[in-house]
């Protein structure tokens, strides 16, 4: 196979497209590039220019905005300055949050850099309004409660559970498969946890936890999968499959979210919005992480373990792991949050059991070492005292031995 003359000619939008990798990212990149290049009239492109671009289709106009940028990079900075001066317009009549100005400006970053066009960011990122508190929150155990409660399929409460124990982010789904999942057992064989890999095979793969009660419900589902295709699943399967066809066809993003809205509607969580407001006061797939990090933060977690727990690299740790994640060595301290992300009642009567039990045990293997001292000491006492007795003997024998030695020396000294 050879490469022709017009293999090495790519588009402006081909570039923006080959570089970026994760589908989701790309999903939302896209759509934000086409609402910024949407609102450049063809007059602009004409002044700029002298010519209008071919067509309004998305790589048409990303063609003719980064002709802009080659031929005077200001034209191009001024039309992005009039872009975010529009886009914090929106956050002051409420209508846009200042984290949402910033991610509308990722992919013309990402349109400029994969063209290789050079431009000074420092105005137009100083120009952006300060990112306040967040003002959604978290779901509460109680809601998450109501959600176990009102669904009947096992699919669901899957999601539930893996979602709210593992802290993942919603893109996760596109990732699982069965050979992503290792459960942790103790010596009595009931589950003390499990690990989930994150996107396996991705440069962001990394390893989160789950709880107990998310491995047991991974174990009903894999028997479901039997009943449903008379076979437990391979490895390389994915972890979550739709319930619309007769094959395992992966449960992917946007099913999860379908699901998780319509569950969420119905626990009376997605009221309409009143006027002027513009986002619920819980987002449906974050709501989970927000509550994993709460719940982790109560529960005392190591910073640093925490934020790796949700995929976050600190510092140094992106390129000095402290540790082979393999060995899953943060598992101790998701351990102390465990009980916190339980959801039903009943599995963290289970784990506090699991937990008297596994005390008891330890108490009887101190008491039992302790015996064993005990009888140590008795026995070494008792050695003691025998090697005294026969050091005693020994004194006595000799004293009797020099005082008869001192007779005889006294009976020869005598005339």
């Amino acid at each position: 196979m050879k490469l022709e003359i017009n293999d090495t000619k790519t588009t402006a939008y081909q570039n923006f497209v080959d570089s970026i990798r994760d589908k989701e990212t790309f999903r939302k990149y896209n759509s934000y590039l086409k609402l910024f290049l949407d609102l450049i009239p063809n007059e602009m492109y004409k002044q700029y220019l002298q010519h209008e671009p071919q067509s309004r289709e998305l790589s048409d106009l990303a063609f003719a905005f980064t002709e802009i940028a080659q031929k005077n990079v200001k034209n191009a900075k001024g039309i992005i300055q009039a872009y975010t001066r529009n886009l914090k317009e929106q956050v002051d009549n409420g209508k846009l949050s200042p984290a949402t100005v910033k991610n509308r400006l990722k992919p013309i970053k990402a349109l400029m850099k994969s063209n290789d066009i050079e431009m000074f960011w420092y105005l137009v990122d100083k120009s952006l309004p300060k990112p306040g508190k967040s003002q959604d929150r978290a779901y509460t155990r109680e809601e998450l409660q109501s959600m176990m409660n009102i669904v009947t399929n096992l699919t669901d409460k899957v999601i539930i559970v893996l979602f709210s124990s593992g802290g993942f982010r919603v893109e996760s789904w596109n990732y699982f498969t069965w050979n992503d999942v290792v459960y942790f057992r103790n010596e009595y064989d009931s589950f003390k946890g499990g690990a989930l890999r994150v996107y396996c095979g991705d440069i962001e793969e990394y390893w989160c936890f789950i709880t107990p009660e998310a491995c047991e419900y991974l174990m009903l589902y894999r028997e479901e999968w039997k009943s449903r295709f008379f076979r437990y699943p391979e490895k390389k399967e994915p972890l979550l499959i739709s319930l619309r066809h007769n094959k395992p066809i992966r449960l992917g993003l946007n099913g999860v979210k379908s699901r998780m809205t319509n569950i969420v509607e119905s626990i009376g969580l997605r009221p309409k919005l009143e006027d002027g407001k513009q986002r619920h006061e819980i987002m449906i797939d974050h709501g989970f992480r927000k509550y994993f990090n709460t719940m982790l933060r109560r529960a005392k977690v190591n910073y640093l373990d925490k934020e790796d727990m949700m995929g976050h690299k600190v510092g140094l740790e992106k390129h000095y792991e402290r540790y082979q994640e393999e060995d899953f060595e943060r598992f101790p301290e998701y351990q102390k949050a465990i009980s916190f992300l339980t959801i039903s009642d009943d599995e963290i009567l289970k784990i506090e059991n699991q937990k008297l039990l596994e005390e008891k045990s330890e108490l009887n293997d101190l008491l039992k070492i302790k015996s064993e001292q005990e009888e140590t000491v008795n026995t070494l006492q008792e050695q003691m005292e025998n090697i005294q007795a026969q050091l005693k003997r020994h004194d006595d024998m000799a004293l009797t031995t020099i005082l008869s030695l001192r007779k005889e020396i006294d009976k020869t000294k005598d005339p």
